[in-house]
C-alpha cells in the first residue's frame, strides 16, 4: 500500500511539474507573440501612412495647379495630352491634364531608390487613379504597386483613400480601406487589412507644404503576423494615433491587439519623437522598438 501511495505521489508530482512548466512556456510564448504582433502591426500601419503621405506630397501639388503648371507633351493621339515631370528625383507621369479631365492615372516612379522626407527609402512604382479634384467630397484615390519596396520590404496589395469632407472643427478627413501584404527582407509576410479615418489636425503653419502636416488616426485592422498568427487591432477613440508627415513612426496613441484570445495594450507615447512604444500584457509593461 505504501508503495502504491509513493508511486501515486510521484506521478502526481510529475504531472503538476509538467503542467507548470508547460504553462510557463506557453505564457512566455504568448507574451512574445503578442509583442511581435504589435511590432508587425505598427510596421504595416506606418508603411501604409507613408504611402498616403507620399501621394499627398506629389499629387496635391499637381491637383492645386490644376495639372497646368507643368510642361506637357502630346502623344500621337491629338485627343490625349499627358505630362511627365521629375520632382525630388521621383518621375511622375499623368495621362490627362486639365481641371476637369478625370479620372486621372498617375504613376510615381522611384526607380532604384529615393529617400523621402520621413527618411524611408522607396523604390519601384506606385500607381494612383484619381477620380475627381481632391477637395470634392467622396473623391477617391486608388493605389496599386509594381515591384514597390519600402526600406527593402516589398509592398503588395492596394488601398483606396476617400475624401469625406470636414469635421465640426473644420479639419479635413479621409477614409482609408487597405488590403496590404508586406514581404520582409527575410521572406516573412505580414498581411494587413484596415478601415480607418485619417484627419489632418495641423499643418505646421505651412498650408502649401503637405509633407509636414500632422494627422490623427482612428479605426481598426486585422491580419496575420509574420509568424502566421491571426490578430485584430482597435485604435482607442480616446487616444487616437498621431503621426507627422516628416517622421516615420507614430508618436502618440494607443491600440488594443487581440490574438488567441489574449490582448496587449500598445502605447506609442506622449508625442515624443522616438522609435519606442510599450506593450502591456497582464498588467506588465515592457518597451519595444518599432520597425520602419
Amino acid at each position: 500500500m505504501k508503495k502504491v501511495n509513493l508511486l501515486a505521489i510521484i506521478a502526481i508530482s510529475f504531472s503538476l511539474s509538467s503542467l507548470v512548466s508547460c504553462t510557463t512556456d506557453l505564457t512566455g510564448t504568448t507574451d512574445a507573440s503578442l509583442t511581435a504582433t504589435a511590432t508587425d502591426e505598427g510596421q504595416a500601419a506606418t508603411v501604409n501612412d507613408q504611402i498616403v503621405s507620399t501621394a499627398d506630397d506629389y499629387v496635391n501639388v499637381l491637383d492645386a495647379s490644376g495639372y497646368q503648371a507643368v510642361k506637357s507633351t502630346t502623344d500621337s493621339n491629338p485627343q490625349k495630352t499627358n505630362i511627365k515631370i521629375t520632382m525630388d528625383s521621383v518621375v511622375i507621369t499623368v495621362d490627362r491634364v486639365g481641371l476637369n479631365d478625370y479620372p486621372k492615372n498617375i504613376c510615381l516612379d522611384f526607380g532604384t531608390g529615393v529617400t523621402v522626407k520621413r527618411g524611408n527609402r522607396l523604390k519601384g512604382k506606385i500607381y494612383i487613379t484619381v477620380s475627381a479634384k481632391m477637395n470634392i467630397a467622396n473623391s477617391t484615390r486608388t493605389f496599386t504597386f509594381s515591384d514597390f519596396y519600402v526600406n527593402d520590404n516589398q509592398l503588395k496589395g492596394g488601398k483606396t483613400v476617400t475624401f469625406k469632407g470636414y469635421t465640426d472643427l473644420q479639419e479635413p478627413y479621409w477614409r482609408i480601406v487597405a488590403k496590404d501584404t508586406l514581404v520582409r527582407t527575410d521572406g516573412t509576410k505580414v498581411i494587413w487589412n484596415t478601415e480607418r479615418t485619417r484627419t489632418r489636425i495641423g499643418n505646421n503653419n505651412t498650408p502649401l507644404i503637405y509633407w509636414d502636416d500632422i494627422y490623427s488616426i482612428t479605426g481598426s485592422s486585422s491580419g496575420v503576423n509574420a509568424k502566421g498568427v491571426a490578430y485584430t487591432m482597435v485604435i482607442q477613440d480616446s487616444n487616437p494615433l498621431i503621426i507627422s508627415g516628416n517622421y516615420p513612426y507614430f508618436t502618440k496613441g494607443s491600440v488594443v491587439i487581440t490574438t488567441d484570445s489574449k490582448t496587449v495594450l500598445v502605447d506609442y507615447g506622449d508625442g515624443t519623437k522616438d522609435n519606442k512604444a510599450t506593450a502591456t500584457i497582464n498588467g506588465v509593461t515592457k518597451e519595444f522598438t518599432l520597425k520602419k
